[in-house]
């Protein structure tokens, strides 16, 4: 594991995005440490492959655990958890989307689809908002502009892309009813989702079970936004 400061983060992406000039432009123009975290692990990922967890995350299990035997890891290219699955009226309350995708640890082959359009979507958008002058938002949009939001947009984005799937065998659109409730991992494409306990354990809600449940692989403590870990 290495852990990556905000000043290592920043050269680290002026390296590897050295091609890009648009992306380092992003980078350095958000406004907030968040929304850079959110970035950098999107950019790190793309570049690098591996896994990405925040580091107020403690793991339960180690990772070659955390994809069954059943899946063919050959066939993998991103693994992502539920965040959370708030089955009430009330959940757009306290919820971004139905089913949200958790973005504190993340598994992902480099060069995975769904990074590169996060990626060119984030950059888009920062640009665009610095060209209008709209780059000092309500801390609100973060989660719409970095966030889990954007995030899992993007994800079932891909999930109904026909560049990627043969839609033409689809059973319709796939969306958040796919996945609510679900206690097993499934598989889409080369997307494994791991059930709301993987990455949010004892969180109480959503059907998440405790800590020491065999799904349980990551556990997150909430204790801010600190510098992000690789």
């Amino acid at each position: 594991m290495q852990v990556i400061t905000d000043l290592v983060a920043k050269h680290l992406i002026e390296h590897l995005y050295s091609a890009v000039p648009d992306v380092i432009e992003a980078y350095r123009v958000l406004p907030l440490p968040i929304l850079k975290a959110d970035f950098f692990r999107y950019l790190i990922l793309l570049a690098r492959g591996g896994i990405y967890s925040d580091i107020d995350t403690l793991a339960l299990q180690p990772a070659p655990d955390w994809v069954s035997s059943n899946f063919k890891l050959n066939q993998i290219g991103l693994v992502v958890g539920i965040e959370a699955d708030p089955d009430r009226l009330d959940w757009a309350k306290w919820y971004s989307r139905r089913i949200q995708f958790c973005q504190w640890t993340i598994q992902s082959k480099p060069g995975h689809p769904v990074l590169r359009e996060i990626v060119a979507n984030i950059t888009m958008e920062t640009l665009r908002r610095k060209r209008a002058g709209r780059l000092q938002e309500s801390p609100n949009s973060v989660i719409e502009w970095t966030g889990p939001a954007a995030w899992t947009d993007t994800i079932f984005e891909y999930f109904n892309n026909p560049k990627y799937f043969d839609m033409s065998s689809s059973k319709g659109e796939i969306s958040w009813r796919n996945f609510t409730g679900m206690g097993e991992p499934k598989k889409v494409g080369d997307v494994v989702v791991l059930p709301i306990t993987s990455f949010s354990p004892g969180i109480g809600h959503s059907g998440a079970k405790d800590d020491d449940d065999p799904m349980a692989f990551v556990k997150h403590e909430f204790e801010g936004i600190p510098p992000p870990a690789a």
